[in-house]
């Protein structure tokens, strides 16, 4: 007899069981009735929940975001200042990346994006959020006397794609020394890269 759960627990047993699925065969190769085994539910149970594949796939996405702005709101919350932010936020995604199959998705919703032109469409708008995001942040730093005048936008453009290229490093399985990763990152960001002489 199946444990009664929770609707809210039931979707996230859908969601953790099609998310695995996906890693392990892909998007397209994932069949419903794969997902219902890997869940323990039946499909019925399933679409009880969710309408089709690409519903969860697009919970999923959603989920991913969600996560990622909520831990940006809360370090943010703490006021500190601009450098004690981009450093709790620098270590938290490294270590994230490093640690759980996050990277793979990223793989994973890109193929998507190439193929599904509403999918690319809601990737594109998250991105620009976390642009905005990320922009505020710097333009905070600049008001504030922290960071020099600059054009936040750009600057937000430049960190979230760094990162984004850090993820893709550990989708393909480069290693990387997190702590001398991070400190190469916060010392470019921090200090530059070009020497100016006097």
């Amino acid at each position: 007899m199946t444990k009664h759960r929770s609707p809210d627990e039931r979707s996230e047993q859908i969601l953790n069981a099609a998310r695995a699925c996906f890693l392990d065969e892909g998007y397209f190769a994932t069949k419903m009735d794969t997902i219902a085994r890997e869940s323990g539910l039946s499909k019925g149970g399933i679409y009880f929940h969710f309408e089709s594949k690409r519903d969860i796939f697009l919970a999923l996405v959603h989920e991913e975001y969600q996560n990622s702005m909520s831990f940006i709101d809360n370090v943010d919350a703490q006021a500190k200042d601009i450098t004690g932010v981009l450093l709790e936020l620098a270590e938290h995604f490294m270590q994230l990346f490093a640690s759980t199959d996050r990277p793979r998705f990223m793989v994973i919703m890109g193929e998507m994006a190439l193929r599904d032109a509403e999918v690319a469409k809601l990737l594109r708008e998250l991105q620009l959020n976390y642009f905005n995001r990320i922009s505020a942040l710097i333009a905070r730093g600049v008001e504030t006397g922290q960071v020099r005048e600059c054009d936040s936008y750009g600057v937000a453009i430049v960190l979230k794609s760094l990162l984004d290229g850090v993820q893709a490093n550990f989708a393909l399985g480069i290693e990387m020394d997190l702590e001398a990763t991070i400190g190469a990152a916060m010392d470019v960001l921090i200090n530059g890269l070009i020497r100016i002489d006097d």
